[in-house]
């Protein structure tokens, strides 16, 4: 991970205006930053985007003040640009990479997680995570194993995600996500059913529609 663009980046894109950093930590894989309101902690993001060859670096950020975690996305592309993931007219933008140099489920797994808060409008979306280390959201890959991590006689049907082509270059991306969250002595997810189209031509577009709210998890 480029420490130095990655600082950079979180200090000029995910800091509010007017935040002030009062001190910076670098280690070989990670970037801290501590202002006068959180903690912002970068490192190596687990996202499929990361294998791109135009990306240089997925950053995740956290930015943590107990016992909120808000999660935020960065791509520093090797052309030397910076993209911040979390505004969804970049997000709507990188979609005219899908099937291009992006795969469509690498997308969808930005979506999954980046735009898992209830409220994604914008101008900044602000996932929440319940740990530090935990994502703010997942895209649905396989309906067997996601019944069986709900673990809830109730949990709404999902199906696998689909990517249907058009023949004038655009594309169609349909897929499930899910959240969680804490709840008084539970955790709790809502399940969200998207539909996203777009093309090399134009900025993607997305739907995203509530079918389960507030599904509680058993506890362990």
């Amino acid at each position: 991970m480029d420490t130095e663009r990655t600082t950079e980046a979180l200090q000029r894109w995910v800091l509010d205006p007017g935040e002030s950093t009062e001190r910076v930590w670098v280690g070989p894989e990670s970037v801290t930053v501590r202002t006068t309101r959180l903690r912002y902690l970068a490192r190596p993001a687990q996202w499929a985007v990361a294998d791109a060859e135009w990306v240089a670096d997925a950053v995740r950020v956290v930015a943590a003040r107990q016992p909120m975690f808000v999660i935020h996305g960065l791509l520093l592309t090797a052309s030397g640009g910076t993209l911040h993931l979390n505004r969804p007219e970049v997000m709507a933008d990188l979609g005219r990479r899908v099937g291009a140099g992006l795969d469509p489920l690498a997308y969808a797994e930005l979506l999954g997680e980046l735009y898992s808060a209830w409220e994604i409008d914008g101008p900044v979306v602000h996932p929440f995570s319940v740990t530090e280390g935990v994502r703010a959201g997942w895209l649905v890959h396989d309906p067997d194993h996601f019944a069986r991590v709900l673990a809830v006689p109730d949990a709404p049907a999902v199906t696998p995600p689909t990517f249907v082509p058009g023949p004038d270059g655009g594309w169609t991306l349909r897929f499930f996500s899910h959240n969680h969250y804490l709840l008084e002595i539970r955790s709790a997810v809502d399940v969200y059913r998207w539909t996203v189209t777009g093309g090399p031509d134009r900025a993607a577009t997305w739907v995203r529609e509530t079918v389960a709210e507030r599904v509680e998890r058993p506890l362990p």
